[in-house]
């Protein structure tokens, strides 16, 4: 466990992303899922293998156009390699008991604190999926983001009277403006893996601001 980070309580943070077939959680479906447990430094841990998984939609008929587009996954890839939903959610029971999260003196397990890129609206999918219950007995309601904290920066240059940082919020943007390699974006491993580093060095930046 990262120990350096006593504020995180014995909790896991890991990046987290989503791939949809579309932008509403009550119609469209996740089809791509990653998370990433992360280290300390919020580097990839290395004695862990992330939860990458694909799943298979109920409702491929309601999938938008664009949304596919952007991501590049393909109704035939994910028919190969995806998994049944109700199946998924047993892969990543398993994958979470397997994290050794400590448990509370209650006998509660710790749980995951996501990091994401507008974490709120992978949230909303995750939740669709797993159903509350599950969720709220997993993922911790703290979460870590990566727009709401260059935004924050960006209050905090204002402020200050000082040129904003990053005058757009988007990830590759983010990536861009601190010199991530960010060419895999809308994959949700990739988009994990630049979400950590620019997190990272978001935080950083706020140190030496």
């Amino acid at each position: 466990m990262a120990k350096a980070m006593v504020h995180w309580n014995g909790h896991m943070v890991c990046a987290i992303d989503t791939e949809t077939t579309g932008l509403d959680p009550n119609w469209h479906e996740i089809i791509q899922l990653c998370i990433l447990p992360l280290d300390s430094d919020f580097t990839p841990r290395r004695d862990i293998v992330p939860f990458s998984i694909m799943l298979k939609p109920d409702h491929p008929e309601r999938a938008d156009t664009k949304a596919m587009e952007v991501n590049r996954l393909t109704f035939a890839k994910i028919g190969l390699e995806g998994h049944d939903r109700e199946n998924a959610k047993d892969l990543l029971l398993h994958w979470i008991s397997k994290l050794g999260l400590p448990f509370t003196e209650w006998g509660n397990r710790k749980k995951i604190i996501p990091l994401g890129q507008n974490y709120a609206f992978d949230l909303g999918f995750i939740k669709a999926w797993l159903g509350i219950e599950f969720y709220e007995q997993n993922f911790h309601y703290h979460y870590k983001d990566t727009m709401i904290a260059a935004n924050y920066l960006n209050d905090r240059a204002a402020m200050h009277g000082e040129v904003v940082p990053y005058s757009k919020i988007k990830l590759s943007w983010l990536a861009s403006k601190l010199n991530i390699e960010h060419s895999r974006t809308h994959d949700a491993l990739a988009d994990c893996l630049i979400t950590a580093e620019v997190y990272k060095k978001i935080c950083m930046a706020g140190l030496l601001g």
